[in-house]
């Protein structure tokens, strides 16, 4: 009987383990913010859920999303664990030019609207093409993010999903604000100065 029990127990423990590891494996997994390199969007302590469907089943990544990804050979280091994750914005994809001056990042020669950035950045960055199967990402606080600007594009293939849930603190429990279409599309011209103004 006790035996029966045992057998019992360690089926069902090795089953839920089963469960955990396919849902974290296959569709979405937890993580844990460990830096200010998103900063404002995240913030040090904040825990996330980053969905694995989207990009398996529906659609590649665009601008505007927030990826957590292996980073390319060479960058970051492991923890104790073996595990190297990363969490960045999409700013630009495969084909397009990026250039950051100014204050500002440009893509395809148009300036970026990116309400979701902490500052601007300080530095210059001269113009690239992201080559094929690869995105360009930066972290929202421009000036303290180790990502593209510094070691260049990411292979799509390094993505391991998109983040869209904030669990903790309770304070900021709910979904992230969706930038897809503010960061694909190009900042604002400055307001015309009125006519009369402009003969003074």
């Amino acid at each position: 009987m006790a035996q029966t029990q045992a057998q019992d127990d360690l089926l069902t423990i090795t089953l839920a383990l089963a469960i955990s590891y396919g849902i974290r494996w296959f569709i979405a997994e937890p993580r844990f913010i460990p830096s200010l390199s998103m900063y404002p969007t995240f913030d040090i302590g904040d825990r996330l859920i980053a969905e694995k469907l989207t990009y398996r089943f529906s659609r590649p990544p665009v601008p505007g999303d927030v990826v957590i990804f292996h980073p390319v050979e060479g960058v970051g280091s492991k923890d104790l664990f073996g595990d190297n994750v990363f969490i960045k914005r999409v700013v630009a994809v495969e084909g397009d030019t990026v250039e950051v001056h100014d204050g500002t990042l440009f893509v395809n020669g148009q300036p970026r609207s990116e309400p979701f950035i902490y500052q601007k950045p300080a530095y210059t960055l001269g113009k690239l093409v992201v080559p094929p199967g690869d995105v360009f990402c930066l972290g929202d606080n421009r000036n303290n993010s180790y990502d593209s600007h510094v070691w260049g594009p990411l292979p799509r293939e390094n993505i391991l999903g998109r983040a869209v849930f904030k669990y903790w603190p309770v304070t900021k429990i709910g979904p992230l604000p969706d930038y897809t279409s503010t960061a694909a599309a190009p900042a604002a011209a400055p307001a015309a100065a009125p006519e009369l103004a402009a003969q003074q």
